[in-house]
């Protein structure tokens, strides 16, 4: 058999002979630990801007108008994966790349999760397969573009504090449900990169006031209002007789 040299970018069980995938992404159907590939590499290069600018005659430099409020706006991003199959024959190796690539571009745009990032998915198409057969060293080697949109998001809610995928240098606990009889005095705090939007559920009726104005919601659920969650705290009053949550994902730049 051939020679091959290959290396998986996360960690191998420990006190095993046997080497263990345990790195690797999933994009519908495809999962590609389970269904034997190695990881080889990943790549997340920052996403580039999308900048407005204006030249002033006789003005030095330019006017920059790309952010609003405190928020910069990005095009989308490719996210880059090199995997790769070892020791297999000449045939299943055709077979292999053919479902690949058969699993892969069909679909429209997916969740994409990613080992190395807990907690979180991208979400994205894939833009391009790239098969490399190597007959010598019987392995099969593919590079996986997609094209993403620029923030990875929180697989869930804020207040959710799922144990497993709290990462403390970056992580706050809240409370984002409240009950209401009065008036109360909350804050939400965003630590995601960018403005959210909010899903609010209400039973009983409340009025919520803060920066963005004020709402008078009754029993139901809401996704299209005023409110948006900024980065930072979100200082809000709520007023009346209910139950009230505020359902948002973080976005992150990674």
């Amino acid at each position: 058999m051939g020679q091959y040299s290959f290396i998986d970018t996360g960690p191998t069980a420990v006190g095993s002979n046997e080497a263990v995938i345990t790195e690797g992404l999933t994009f519908g159907e495809f999962e590609s630990a389970g269904q034997g590939w190695w990881l080889i590499d990943r790549q997340a290069p920052a996403p580039g801007e999308k900048t407005v600018v204006e030249t002033i005659p006789y003005s030095q430099g330019v006017l920059d108008f790309s952010m609003l409020s405190n928020d910069r706006f990005f095009n989308n991003r490719e996210v880059t994966y090199q995997i790769k199959k070892v020791n297999e024959d000449y045939a299943d190796r055709k077979f292999i790349e053919n479902m690949l690539k058969n699993k892969l571009m069909p679909l429209g745009i997916q969740v994409i999760k990613d080992t190395h990032d807990g907690g979180l998915h991208w979400i994205g198409k894939c833009k391009s397969v790239t098969v490399n057969d190597n007959a010598k060293n019987r392995t099969l080697s593919a590079t996986i573009v997609f094209d993403c949109y620029p923030f990875a998001i929180s697989d869930n809610p804020e207040g959710s504090d799922i144990w497993d995928e709290v990462f403390f240098p970056d992580w706050i606990f809240q409370n984002t449900s409240y009950s209401v009889n009065g008036t109360r005095s909350i804050n939400l705090m965003n630590i995601g990169a960018h403005t959210v939007d909010v899903e609010i559920i209400v039973t009983g009726s409340i009025t919520v006031t803060g920066a963005f104005g004020s709402m008078d919601l009754t029993a139901g659920t809401y996704t299209d209002t005023p409110l948006a969650i900024s980065r930072g705290d979100n200082a809000l009053t709520l007023k009346g007789n209910g139950t009230i949550e505020f359902k948002f994902y973080k976005e992150v730049m990674i």
